[in-house]
């Protein structure tokens, strides 16, 4: 009855099938077909993980589907792009004994599977049933024809479901940024006030139950509160306590209660319900509200009434006092010196008078400072800045540029402190055109930008542009010296000793008589003259000695020798 697609194979007997890209024969549409609703169930909450239902709410179809034997089954199609979106749903659909057949209109034959990779055809047009009617299904049997029974929506199949709940381990792993809680009339105002005490941002929102009071007529009304962050703890203080629940908004109109979760992924199924209702799925007791929301939202901040208390009880709200507008205060803009103020010089103030004094210290200047300076001389000043810092210049005021094109004295500062903005309104000055200094005891005044020239500029001007030599007078840096002259002085007994100074007198040399060898001639005291001995001798009146002579020469304690004429010292 069905032969497996070779590799190849351009025609089909069984119409509708077609090869796509990777060579699968398929038609346009999956079936799936369970044999009760749990099983279709199983597979929507598999399948629902993995792909966003979105993409196949517009093609959905579930049926039941009766053979002419009498069997039911419960048959669900869809549109499929290509084997890989096919391949997925199949797998689903056989994990909850769903079988899986493909065709595009009445006639479908099984999905691909391991046995043929390709896919399955009829074995001859012989075998194609004229009349298919509703389905007509080809298995290895032969030919099952179908028909429709009754029709199922998505929408239905959900909200007969009920929520599950989580287990402990699963609770400590959920979190969730936005969480609502939804409390009786007349608790939204207590919970309000209990989320700004704990700065927690959170909106209002009035709702109306979709069903009519079958006694009264009338609809029943609830508080939506939406908090952003709400903390765990509570979250579960809120949810225990009477007349408010907190859900989990999976879509902005599908909420499940916190602790809980719906079988099928609800952020997958949210184009299947209308926007205008809000459907929430409880816990115990399980079931289904679906609430008419309104669309503005207020924020707790204005629906909490603050009260202030003080010394002598609660103080009254603040009564709107009458006021009129500030046009001008009269302050005068001052330029004052600051304590402890230092920057950086970035601009010279220099007194027209030292001039020479300048002209003499550009011969000094490094290349680099000529090249970066840039000068111009307006009124009584010779104006040089640098951005980067002036230095190398000794004399001179110096300015720091305070504000963009404003100069001010290091130290100082314009007060009151005002924006650079209303300055430059205030003194109408004219950014990127004129530079502006503010000198200290003497009235500012401002140079054009384009008049400053570099230093180097400056120092050659183009119409003194020539060469000036300047011939130095300069001299050998070696002299002759002349010889140099050594001259001996005598020195006294006493030279090593810096203890005392010894003056030697002029002295004439010393001629004593013949005497006896040994002989020693008794020396004279302090002040005295020299004895003399028994024994009668003769000497020239030339070479007489007198006795002062001979004291100053020979000292108590010397002793003479006659043969050598000398004097050795008594040790």
């Amino acid at each position: 009855m069905l032969e497996p697609i070779s590799l190849g194979q351009a025609r089909t007997h069984c119409p509708g099938l077609a090869a796509d890209e990777r060579g699968v024969v398929m038609g346009r549409r999956l079936a799936l077909f369970f044999p009760d609703v749990a099983r279709a169930v199983g597979f929507f909450r598999s399948y629902s993980r993995e792909v966003s239902l979105d993409e196949i709410l517009s093609s959905l179809e579930i049926k039941e589907a009766i053979s002419e034997r009498g069997g039911r089954e419960l048959c669900v199609t869809f549109e499929v792009a290509g084997s890989y979106a096919a391949d997925r749903a199949a797998q689903a659909g056989r994990m909850h004994k769903g079988r899986p057949f493909t065709g595009t209109d009445a006639h479908y034959v099984p999905y691909r599977d391991r046995r043929s990779p390709l896919g399955y055809d009829l074995g001859g047009a012989d075998e194609l049933v004229p009349d298919p009617g509703d389905l007509t299904l080809y298995g290895e049997a032969g030919a099952d024809r179908r028909r429709y029974g009754r029709t199922l929506r998505l929408v239905d199949l959900v909200l007969g479901l009920s929520p599950r709940p989580l287990s402990a381990a699963e609770k400590e792993k959920e979190a969730h940024a936005r969480l609502v809680v939804r409390c009786e009339q007349g608790l939204a105002k207590p919970l309000c006030r209990y989320l700004w005490a704990r700065q927690l941002s959170a909106t209002v929102t009035s709702a109306a139950s979709a069903k009519r009071s079958m006694f009264s007529g009338a609809q029943r009304e609830v508080q939506l509160v939406t908090c952003e962050g709400m903390p765990r703890h509570v979250a579960a203080l809120v949810s225990q306590t009477p007349g408010m629940r907190v859900f989990v908004p999976y879509q902005p109109h599908l909420m499940v209660e916190w602790g809980f979760r719906h079988p099928i992924a609800l952020e997958s199924v949210g184009a299947a319900f209308p926007d205008d209702t809000t459907v929430l799925f409880w816990g115990p007791p399980e079931k289904v509200e679906q609430l008419n929301v309104g669309d503005e939202a207020v924020d707790v901040r204005d629906l909490v009434d603050v009260t202030v208390h003080g010394r002598d009880g609660v103080l009254a709200p603040p009564e709107l006092a009458p006021a009129q507008t500030i046009d001008a205060l009269d302050v005068e803009l001052r330029l004052a010196r600051l304590p402890r103020a230092a920057a950086a010089t970035t601009a010279l103030l220099i007194e027209v008078e030292r001039l020479p004094w300048f002209r003499k210290l550009v011969y000094l200047l490094p290349a680099a400072i000529l090249r970066s300076y840039e000068a111009v001389i307006a009124g009584n000043y010779i104006i040089v800045i640098n951005r980067r810092g002036v230095h190398g210049i000794p004399f001179g005021q110096p300015m720091t540029e305070s504000y963009p094109q404003i100069f001010l004295p290091v130290g100082m500062e314009l007060l009151p402190h005002v924006d650079y903005d209303l300055l430059r309104e205030h003194l109408q000055i004219r950014p990127e055109q004129n530079i502006y200094f503010f000198p200290e005891g003497k009235p500012a005044f401002a140079v054009a930008a384009d008049h400053l020239r570099p230093l180097s500029r400056a120092v050659v001007a183009p119409e003194r542009a020539r060469a000036s030599i300047v011939e130095l007078r300069t001299r050998d840096v070696s002299e002759t010296l002349p010889l140099p002259e050594v001259a001996h002085k005598r020195q006294g007994a006493f030279s090593l000793w810096r203890g005392a100074k010894v003056a030697a007198p002029e002295a004439r040399p010393l001629l004593a008589p013949a005497a006896a060898p040994g002989r020693a001639l008794p020396a004279a005291g302090r002040g005295a003259a020299a004895t003399t001995s028994d024994e009668p001798h003769s000497v020239d009146d030339a070479d007489a000695v007198p006795a002062d002579a001979a004291h100053a020469t020979g000292k108590a304690g010397d002793v003479f020798d006659e043969p050598t004429g000398k004097l050795e010292s008594d040790r």
